[in-house]
């Protein structure tokens, strides 16, 4: 698990659970540009360990800015690159009204089943 800025009352935890070549990270607080960067980092480290298929389980995230779109699309685009898939689970509200707002409902595999 990983905890982003407790100090500051507004933390990121990126809680991972590994089945696999699958994983499913629940992101719970706020994504913004304090925090994305550690997004990106376990992104980076779950596809050097051989995952595929990665679940963003967004039902907890409480905020989204351009700074953790942009770690969404970085982690897209390098799974993509690996031939993987990556599915935005059960996205909150604002996740997904800047999902709308930004037009890239579209561009993600959206589930709001998925499990978490």
């Amino acid at each position: 698990m990983t905890e982003v800025g407790p100090e500051s009352g507004q933390e990121l935890v990126l809680d991972t659970q590994r089945h696999g070549a699958a994983a499913i990270v629940r992101v719970r607080g706020e994504l913004d540009a304090y925090s994305a960067p550690s997004l990106e980092d376990l992104g980076a480290n779950l596809l050097a360990d051989g995952t595929s298929e990665i679940v963003l389980d967004l039902s907890e995230t409480s905020f989204l800015d351009s700074s953790g779109l942009r770690a969404i699309l970085t982690l897209h685009r390098r799974i993509d690159n690996d031939r993987g898939e990556l599915t935005l689970g059960n996205p909150s509200e604002p996740v997904l009204r800047l999902l709308e707002i930004t037009g890239l409902t579209d561009h993600f595999t959206v589930r709001r089943d998925a499990a978490h």
